[in-house]
């Protein structure tokens, strides 16, 4: 598939997806070099930070950023004018097969329009009327009722069907996890891999597990 999205664009790259870090940061290779990738414009749940726990809708933004870009995806880097921020990411629009994936995360409500810092401001307008779309509709993030501030997420904030479903169970044991390749995986306490597995999501039931895409370890 090609890369039409910014072909007429200028101060841009194409860029290898070595992988995804979590739903607004990926892993690329340009060349020789490998560098980090921070979306310009948005900032999506934390799912993997080292001193806060995982936020409503973390894991699922950064689920999906998995499956859109699997490692190895050819990708369009679109930079603005400043192109690196204070941790020396690179600073990007990822384009992919003429969409923008900022703009995706944004519309299917895994991210807010967030960290707008002159002059890298080339797609603000458009995201935010993406943004207010999604907002609308109530959809992901915007489905629980004071979680998104303008300082980021409030994870004191909890939809009533997220309540309800930790009730299910006191101690979920089934863990699921995401290869590589971005395949969904989980495993009961039976599975010989059991206890080496690095569990991306719990879940009380295998029947929740299924619901969630996943398919039992063979």
């Amino acid at each position: 598939m090609g890369l039409t999205g910014c072909q007429t664009a200028k101060n841009t790259t194409t860029a290898t997806v070595d992988h995804v870090i979590d739903g607004d940061t990926v892993k690329v290779t340009i060349g020789n070099q490998t560098e980090t990738i921070r979306l310009l414009l948005i900032d999506t749940p934390e799912s993997v930070h080292p001193t806060k726990p995982v936020q409503p809708f973390g894991k699922e933004a950064s689920n999906y950023l998995k499956e859109m870009l699997p490692n190895g995806t050819k990708i369009e880097l679109e930079y603005d004018v400043n192109k690196r921020d204070k941790y020396d990411r690179l600073l990007a629009y990822i384009w992919l097969d003429g969409k923008m994936i900022n703009e995706v995360l944004v519309e299917k409500g895994f991210a807010r329009v967030a960290y707008i810092y002159k002059p890298n401001t080339k797609y603000e307008m458009r995201l935010k009327k993406v943004e207010e779309t999604a907002k609308n509709k109530k959809i992901g993030i915007w489905s629980i009722p004071n979680y998104v501030t303008d300082r980021g997420f409030d994870s004191n904030a909890e939809a009533p069907s997220q309540k309800s479903d930790s009730s299910k169970c006191a101690r979920p044991v089934i863990k699921g996890n995401i290869t590589r390749g971005g395949e969904k995986i989980y495993h009961t306490p039976a599975s010989p891999q059991y206890k080496v597995t690095k569990a991306e999501e719990m879940f009380c039931t295998e029947e929740d597990a299924v619901k969630a895409g996943f398919r039992k370890a063979g």
